[in-house]
């Protein structure tokens, strides 16, 4: 099937949307971010290991001295307690550097929480409060991802039904960085798009939801992604553009019942000058 003349008349406006994208400078920013605090977590995980070698070699010390004095019991009063003596001092000192160990750690992770904040600050200044929380999104979805296909999807659609919206795009992305031709990709991407819709992050889900109609055209998503750019177009207020949207869907989907009653309904709902979010489900 050709294009439609709705098609024809998005295609540009979906063109100028793609500037809303994160700059080559701004991802350096980024970059930057996470290599500080990767280099802060490396720093610190030496700086804890450094402290158990040193505790390690003090428990040894006082192992063997319990060693001793177990294998001296046979000796004098006087011996005896002359070993008693060494082991008590050898737990005071044992204790000492626990507690020194202790204020250092808890000295490295207030110098690491200072830096961090530091750095949040700078990139706030350059990006924007909505560019941090999508790094931070970035950085808990890092921790979550598992290393197996199924187990990423699977952990990605988790936290899209529990609502953490921009951390669940961040794992489906990293699901099509992953793997790049799978079957699922076409759900993947259409997902990356409701994920930025119900973030209300408009722009992002209208590019998001025709990359699924123009890169994934055999999906099953491809109606509903149709639906969402509708949608997206309408959060954004830009009425004439909804509604050519919703007018393709009609004129690709058709033969969908569900999909077409849910097109007619919101053109209904533009042409009466209701919310424009009154969107599918």
């Amino acid at each position: 099937m050709q294009p439609g003349p709705e098609a024809r008349l998005l295609a540009p406006l979906l063109l100028s949307l793609s500037g809303c994208w994160v700059s080559s400078q701004h991802g350096d920013i980024i970059d930057q971010r996470l290599q500080a605090l990767e280099a802060d977590s490396q720093d610190q995980r030496k700086a804890i290991a450094d402290q158990e070698r040193r505790l390690l070699a003090k428990i040894e010390q006082t192992r063997a001295a319990l060693d001793r004095l177990n294998s001296g019991t046979h000796r004098s009063g006087a011996d005896l307690d002359a070993r008693l003596d060494d082991l008590t001092e050898k737990l005071h000192e044992l204790q000492g550097e626990l507690s020194e160990a202790l204020h250092h750690l808890q000295g490295l992770a207030a110098a690491q929480k200072a830096n961090s904040t530091e750095v949040d600050q700078k990139l706030a200044a350059a990006l924007g409060s909505q560019a941090l929380a999508q790094v931070d999104a970035r950085e808990k979805a890092m921790k979550l991802a598992p290393p197996d296909r199924a187990g990423l999807f699977a952990v990605a659609f988790q936290q899209y039904g529990a609502g953490a919206y921009e951390v669940a795009g961040q794992l489906f992305q990293e699901y099509l960085r992953r793997y790049p031709k799978d079957a699922k990709d076409g759900d993947a991407q259409f997902f990356v798009a409701e994920s930025s819709f119900h973030a209300g992050q408009y722009k992002q889900a209208a590019l998001g939801y025709q990359k699924v109609v123009d890169a994934y055209g055999r999906s099953d998503k491809v109606c509903d992604a149709r639906l969402g750019l509708g949608a997206s177009l309408a959060a954004l207020k830009m009425r004439p553009e909804a509604k050519l949207a919703y007018q393709e869907t009609l004129r690709r989907c058709g033969g969908k019942i569900a999909v077409a009653r849910q097109a007619r309904h919101a053109l209904a709902a533009l042409g009466s000058h209701r919310s424009a979010k009154h969107r599918r489900r």
